[in-house]
């Protein structure tokens, strides 16, 4: 191509002072007029030509050097590199949900120095090297729980953790490690302004992550080198890239779904969860031929193909003819389908938690290379099935009080808000109910606590069972209630406020042979009519609930109407 460059240089200035000469002489006879232009026809042409058979090679070229599936110079860890930096990034999020205050940083051992090297951190704060035999480091390397470290009471070590110098003695950090294969790998720490800030719960959910995150490292590894720098294998790691762990469950099944379908010619595609109180799986999703599904769309793993994967625990490709069995139910009425099927079982967290089952009623088999592909597919769904499941119960662990189960105060208040904004734009109305148990001290005197944390957990689901799913219910503090109906009057509200009121009046608490009658008390302020604000609508209802405990309790009291 070089001995060419000069001929396409020429060519192409002669172009240019084409074009030149169309503009600036456009009044020229009509013979010098056609030439010119034949000759700019003439050269479109040829930079068309040019275009495709010189440059778009190179390009072309370039492109399938990088990405060609033989090339060995292809670097899948750098997909597994993003994906755990997403994981990262997450866990940073989910620490700034805990509380917005705290600071995180997470660091992995560098295999040179064998020191402890910051990956990733929220704040500027953290050194960029922790010595790894230190006392501090070589302390919670050994130790498996959750350390608490105080400012005041290590002012030597603090320094080596952080940049800053102006400590005001009430500053502390958890520190967590990160595990390989069972091998200290890195650290997690989050520090707090007031050590006030962290409690028990904050404690055990940064704990919580870190065995995310170490699982994580293991699974990324395992999917590493799973991956034989294939083009079948490079869509699984891409589609894993994609899966985002605020997903429901039924998205990402979803898009495994696509990939099964990218990959696999099949008649029906069942991908099934255990119902660990029966012998049953239900069904997750289901796609192709939908005859003969069980109804409620669950079945017996026991005597059907699809529960074979549950019974023996490994991958099976066979056919009907081997196995004699029904697919779903001994009900079902087409019972001379030829059925190829290829089934595997789904294990998260080591437990069996599914199974997977292509079937075909044609006369075509399942390979060995089909056999790879399955046991690939189902790692990749192990590991964003683990790793959804892990961050929704760190969610709910989050955003739940871990007595009730109802929403925590914090979670309560920013639900609020929102449901405040909704309001405000589609013109609706909110009440907020306020409720408080009467006389709640006497149980914990005379019965104690115990019997205390149960009339609060039976109180929560007499309230939780009183309202809508759409509805907001959360523990307040201590035996104090709050509830936001949704689209909802004071009038309405009011019925279903003294409902609650007399159905915990109503109800019997006894545990252990102690029987007690408990009541309660309530405040009902409303949006927008008392307020617009979620400050005064909270206090508005609380000034309602210290009325009604004045007159006696037991009963509701609404805002507005203590002012007529």
């Amino acid at each position: 191509m070089m001995n060419k460059l000069p001929i396409s240089t020429f060519i192409f200035f002669g172009f240019c002072l084409n074009i030149f000469l169309i503009i600036f002489l456009s009044d020229s006879n009509n013979i010098v007029n056609l030439a010119l232009r034949l000759s700019a026809v003439a050269g479109i042409i040829w930079l068309i030509y040019f275009y495709f058979k010189y440059l778009r090679i190179e390009v072309e070229n370039k492109h399938y050097v990088s990405l060609d599936v033989r090339d060995e110079s292809i670097n899948f860890d750098i997909s597994a590199k993003n994906q755990f930096l997403d994981l990262i990034n997450l866990t940073f999020t989910f620490i700034k949900e805990i509380n917005i205050e705290f600071e995180s940083a997470i660091y992995f051992i560098d295999p040179d120095s064998n020191n402890y090297k910051l990956n990733d951190s929220t704040s500027n704060n953290f050194n960029s090297v922790l010595l790894a035999d230190s006392i501090l480091i070589s302390k919670i390397i050994n130790e498996n729980d959750v350390n608490i470290l105080y400012q005041k009471d290590n002012p030597v070590e603090w320094v080596n953790l952080f940049q800053d110098e102006s400590f005001k003695g009430s500053e502390c950090v958890i520190m967590q490690k990160l595990l390989f294969n069972n091998f200290p790998a890195g650290l997690i720490i989050v520090r707090s302004n007031h050590f006030s800030d962290i409690n028990t719960k904050d404690q055990l959910l940064i704990k919580h992550l870190s065995e995310i995150i170490s699982l994580s490292i293991k699974d990324l590894d395992i999917l590493e080198k799973t991956i034989n720098r294939g083009k079948d294998q490079s869509r699984i790691f891409d589609l894993l890239m994609q899966i985002n762990l605020t997903h429901s469950e039924s998205e990402i099944l979803n898009k495994f779904r696509n990939l099964i379908h990218y990959f696999f010619k099949y008649d029906c595609l069942t991908i099934s969860r255990l119902d660990n109180q029966s012998n049953n799986a239900v069904i997750k999703l289901i796609d192709g031929v939908k005859k003969n599904l069980p109804d409620m769309k669950a079945f017996n793993i026991n005597g059907t193909i699809n529960g074979l994967p549950y019974i023996k625990k490994c991958l099976i490709n066979s056919s009907s003819d081997k196995y004699n069995l029904f697919r779903y139910s001994s009900s079902e009425i087409d019972t001379d389908i030829n059925n190829n099927f290829l089934s595997a079982p789904i294990f998260i967290d080591e437990k069996l938690w599914g199974g997977i089952t292509i079937e075909s009623f044609d006369n075509q088999r399942f390979n060995e290379h089909d056999e790879k592909l399955m046991l690939l597919i189902v790692n990749a769904i192990q590991t964003s099935m683990f790793w959804y499941i892990e961050y929704q119960n760190m969610y709910e662990n989050a955003i739940k009080d871990g007595l009730t189960g109802l929403l925590n105060h914090k979670t309560f208040m920013d639900r609020s808000r929102e449901e405040i904004e909704r309001a405000r734009r589609f013109q609706h109305n909110l009440v907020f109910l306020m409720y408080d148990l009467d006389k709640f001290k006497r149980i914990n005197d005379t019965l104690g606590h115990p019997y205390g944390d149960y009339v609060i957990k039976t109180t929560a689901k007499i309230i939780k069972d009183n309202v809508r799913s759409i509805d907001l219910v959360a523990r307040y503090g201590g035996e104090e209630f709050a509830v936001v109906l949704v689209n909802t009057n004071t009038e309405a509200a009011l019925t279903v406020a003294e409902r609650i009121v007399e159905n915990i009046a109503d109800y019997n608490f006894i545990m252990e042979e102690n029987e007690v009658n408990m009541t309660i008390s309530s405040g009902l302020s409303e949006y927008p009519n008392d307020s617009d604000q979620l400050k005064d609508l909270i206090r508005f209802a609380d000034e309602g609930l210290y009325n009604t405990k004045e007159n006696g309790g037991n009963s509701v009291t609404i805002y507005h109407s203590m002012n007529k």
